[in-house]
């Protein structure tokens, strides 16, 4: 058995994740919550993540799939997917670990991840970026929150998924 992989995002009733490099929607709820989940963990991005995040994530191991050399400070820094799963063979089973994205980074990790977070967030705003398609047949949901839309933010549901075991 190995660490555990989650993917970790949001996304509208369209299927957008990213705009501009950024959030298509401003969704405070969310962002707590991606804190509240990854806490502790290391979390594992792409470089148009990492940049747009702009510094690493406090209280995280960050970790960004590169090819660039030059380090960063507080940032580790691996050269590929295959490289990724070399370091995280070095994580006990117990430890989980989040993918952050961005919308590459997801499709080219897609066979390792075990559990989904994902975030729907009502409406379509819009975006330039969209989700790697996801076969949820393969996957069963175990937990779901929503939440009503505020003045500032819309609505969205909290989702946990977890890979079925029993495939065939």
């Amino acid at each position: 058995s190995m660490v555990k992989i989650a993917f970790i995002w949001a996304e509208d009733e369209a299927g957008w994740i990213g705009k501009d490099n950024d959030m298509p929607w401003h969704l405070s709820a969310d962002l707590k919550h991606f804190k509240h989940l990854t806490s502790g963990h290391p979390v594992i991005m792409g470089k148009n993540t990492y940049l747009s995040l702009g510094r690493p994530l406090p209280k995280r191991t960050n970790i960004v799939v590169t090819r660039q050399t030059t380090p960063i400070e507080g940032v580790t820094l691996v050269n590929g997917v295959n490289a990724l799963t070399d370091l995280l063979a070095n994580y006990g089973e117990d430890e989980e670990v989040f993918i952050i994205g961005g919308a590459h980074l997801f499709a080219s990790t897609m066979s390792l991840a075990t559990v989904l977070y994902r975030t729907v967030v009502e409406g379509d705003h819009h975006g330039d970026v969209k989700m790697a398609p996801i076969d949820y047949r393969t996957w069963q949901k175990v937990a779901e929150r929503h939440l009503q839309a505020t003045e500032s933010d819309p609505a969205c549901t909290f989702e946990k998924w977890v890979l079925n075991v029993k495939q065939n």
